[in-house]
């Protein structure tokens, strides 16, 4: 079969071999297996696929149709699996496997590299191009948008394209509102009632896009009764799934997909494609990446239906409304995702992040938030390079956050543990079900009683629990998780786990990541907060409702109708004490009272973390403490008198000088003085204070003859026998307000009685009555 890919042949081999090359090519036209075989002409091509399932399938089926065991000519390399040596002509490999060979040697194996899908727009193929323009390789890059304008300036490079063949497809909308956006509400019912529908109208297969793997799972379970061979797909899904998926069956199959069917993967002989017109999309929120579910773009629903109309005519089903308010694009990565490996990866691979030319520039807080993380952890320097210790976590194949805190661990055995719980942390499906029966929650209480969801995690790696139901597929990865990171820390292998303190690695992680420390809010049933973010326990916690503190390990976001209805919920959690939090020295200290017991200065002093009281004692003070207490007794006058009248006074006199003659000055208090002017001496310990006299710490910046006559004139406090009031001032509008402070006297004071302010208009205030003065 002669591929629509095949027309722009002789013109491709022609470029590559001078310029850098740009193709446009719908899905379908063979992009993904013609163009590295074309490319061989140059030397070895590495292809980079966004997937896992595409890197696997495309080397595989290219390695059939050369008649060559799959390695020789053609191999693939994913995480935890390779196929492929020294020899092989053409590797296709996933964009984290890339940089890690970047990392290593800059790509010199390789003469050509070709970035697929460059559409998708993920933020590790951005920082792949980004790199790879600064080497000497030929690139091909491929997409299946006509927008490639911007690539062909980025990269000076050639444009070829492709039309491909694409055979008619109907478009029917399954929702009574031609503007009803895509919704979860009955989506199985809903989706039952449409494969119904295609069944009916059409003889090939039907390609449904789902969400995600629980939402496929649940669909799968509603239409067991159908007549049809129900085949699941999406990243992680078993070799035997991809198969079933891949080829054509002897019976109509009803394929339930997840983006991975967009886009790369050829899916044989689908006549009927069901839009869900629901994604699973990464964004940003409390600078964290979450994951929350959207409705696609129209660019994703033209890619959709595209799938329907390869080889035949189609139908395409979407379950939301002819008009739907779409967004037109889907953002790029950069835009919804936390940089923090990008950044890592750029300062390990080139002279840091700045010294890279993107495509498109990366959003500044992001990038701001990514270097302060990585700069605070150690593995970037000022200069935005990888330090040695960011050098050792950039390969492991974690998040750069989780392996910091392994490698934080002060024990092996403490590692050990560690490393299990990353394992489970760094799925991406879940991993796990608690038990809902009685007796088996029962069971799994008595095994593991602290409720500990991290004792959790640690023990199902180590096959140490049999009462909690897991999905293998997930648990499988995170064995080999596991297995990679005790090679790589040089630990012993899993099935000789050492035992570890569940006390003693919960004060690690807290001590390495402190931010992870959340205590039980007062003022909001069930929240829990660190000072900056709050978070409610998930359904799927162990933890209990009495906990007053626990380390938050992992989270997601739930979305509400509103940006403050939005929730974040904490699943991986492990229970602490509000001991154990102050004796990690969290949060500030605060005096309530300071007081002179028997010649020594005592404070009463509570520690507070997120607003929560943690203790409370009565200590001897010392240190920055010590000079709190004391600023706290001179202002009362309870100590060094009469420092604290003088400061206060002298203070207040000196700006309302400096206000007369419109001369800048800083505004300080008497709290901030006293606290500077001590740590200026030196008072560190309670003896130093009698060796302080009050006029030492009394404050004068102008000369007596210069403040005196000021002050005698200009008041700030005016005393008749039966009256006090305070005087304020207001030079440029030549005003004076006299507010009543204390005393007897009913009626406002006459002008004779007060000083005179030539000039100047006078008003008394007393209460909220303001009144001439005559």
């Amino acid at each position: 079969m002669t591929l629509p890919i095949a027309a722009i042949q002789p013109e491709f081999i022609a470029t590559i071999s001078k310029n850098h090359v740009v193709v446009s090519a719908a899905t379908g036209s063979g992009k993904s297996t013609c163009l590295p075989l074309w490319a061989r002409a140059q030397g070895r091509v590495l292809v980079i696929e966004p997937r896992r399932i595409a890197c696997t399938s495309l080397a595989e089926y290219l390695a059939q149709q050369a008649n060559t065991q799959l390695g020789e000519q053609i191999g693939y390399a994913i995480r935890f699996e390779h196929h492929f040596d020294e020899h092989t002509q053409v590797v296709f490999a996933t964009p984290g496997v890339a940089l890690r060979w970047y990392f290593d040697n800059q790509l010199s194996d390789f003469n050509v590299v070709m970035l697929d899908e460059f559409h998708e727009r993920r933020w590790d193929m951005d920082l792949l191009l980004a790199l790879l323009k600064q080497q000497n390789l030929r690139l091909i890059v491929t997409s299946a948008t006509l927008n490639t304008q911007p690539l062909l300036r980025y990269l000076n490079a050639c444009a070829l394209y492709s039309e491909g063949k694409m055979y008619p497809v109907k478009e029917l909308f399954m929702a009574d509102d031609s503007r009803t956006m895509p919704n979860k509400h009955d989506l199985p019912e809903r989706v039952k009632m449409a494969c119904e529908q295609a069944i009916i109208n059409t003889c090939g297969d039907i390609l449904v896009f789902l969400p995600g793997k629980g939402e496929i799972q649940t669909v799968a379970s509603t239409l067991n009764q159908l007549p049809v061979l129900i085949v699941r797909l999406y990243g992680g899904c078993s070799a035997s799934e991809q198969q079933l998926a891949l080829n054509v069956q002897n019976i109509q199959r009803v394929i339930l997909a997840t983006n991975v069917a967009e886009t790369s993967l050829t899916i044989p002989n689908v006549s009927c494609v069901i839009d869900s017109g629901l994604e699973r999309r990464t964004h940003l929120r409390g600078g964290k990446t979450v994951l929350s579910l959207e409705a696609i773009a129209k660019d994703s629903a033209k890619q959709r239906l595209g799938r329907a109309g390869r080889t035949q005519q189609g139908i395409c089903i979407r379950l939301y409304g002819e008009h739907a308010p779409l967004i037109v694009t889907t953002p790029p990565e950069i835009h919804r995702e936390s940089l923090t490996e990008l950044v890592l990866a750029a300062g390990c691979s080139s002279n840091g992040v700045d010294s890279l030319e993107f495509i498109e520039a990366l959003p500044e807080t992001s990038k701001t938030a990514a270097l302060s993380k990585l700069i605070k952890i150690a593995a970037i320097d000022e200069q935005q390079q990888a330090t040695e210790l960011g050098k050792a976590l950039y390969p492991l194949p974690v998040d750069a956050e989780l392996a910091y805190i392994i490698n934080a661990m002060p024990s092996k055995s403490l590692q050990q543990a560690m490393v299990d719980a990353v394992a489970v942390l760094s799925v991406p499906a879940r991993v796990y079900q608690l038990p809902s029966n009685t007796e088996r929650k029962e069971e799994l209480n008595k095994q593991l009683p602290n409720h500990c969801d991290l004792e959790l995690a640690i023990a199902l790696v180590r096959e140490q629990l049999s009462c909690v139901d897991f999905d293998h597929d997930a648990m499988r990865e995170a064995k080999q998780f596991s297995d990679q990171l005790r090679l790589a820390f040089d630990l012993p292998e899993r099935k000789h786990a050492a035992s570890y303190d569940r006390t003693k690695l919960v004060q690690a992680i807290a001590t390495a990541k402190p931010d992870w420390v959340f205590v039980k809010r007062n003022n909001r049933r069930g929240a829990f907060g660190n000072g900056d973010s709050e978070v409610i326990p998930a359904k799927e916690t162990r933890i209990k409702d009495n906990c007053e503190a626990m380390l938050v390990i992992d989270t997601y976001a739930l979305a509400g109708k509103g940006t403050k209805q939005a929730m974040t919920l904490a699943t991986v959690n492990a229970p602490i004490t509000l001991q154990m939090v102050a004796q990690l020295n969290l949060g500030q200290q605060q005096i309530l009272g300071a007081t002179v017991d028997d010649g020594q200065i005592m404070v009463r002093c509570v520690q507070t973390f997120a607003g929560r009281h943690l203790n409370e004692q009565l200590i001897k003070a010392s240190g920055n403490i010590l000079i709190d207490a004391c600023v706290n007794l001179i202002l009362s006058d309870k100590l060094l008198v009469p420092a604290g009248e003088q400061i206060t006074q002298s203070l207040a006199q000196h700006q309302l000088y400096y206000q007369a003659h419109n001369t800048p000055c800083e505004i300080i208090s008497p709290k901030q003085y006293l606290h500077d002017k001590l740590g200026e001496i030196g008072l560190c310990e309670q003896d130093d204070i009698a060796l302080i006299e009050p006029q030492d710490l009394f404050y004068q910046q102008l000369e007596t003859w210069q403040l005196e006559p000021f002050i005698e004139k200009h008041p700030l406090h005016v005393k008749l026998n039966d009256l006090l009031m305070q005087v304020e001032y207001s030079f440029t509008a030549k005003r004076i307000l006299l507010n009543y402070v204390s005393g007897n006297r009913k009626e406002a004071p006459k002008k004779w009685e007060i000083p005179a302010w030539p000039g100047f208009k006078i008003r008394y205030k007393k209460a909220s009555k303001v009144v001439d003065v005559k």
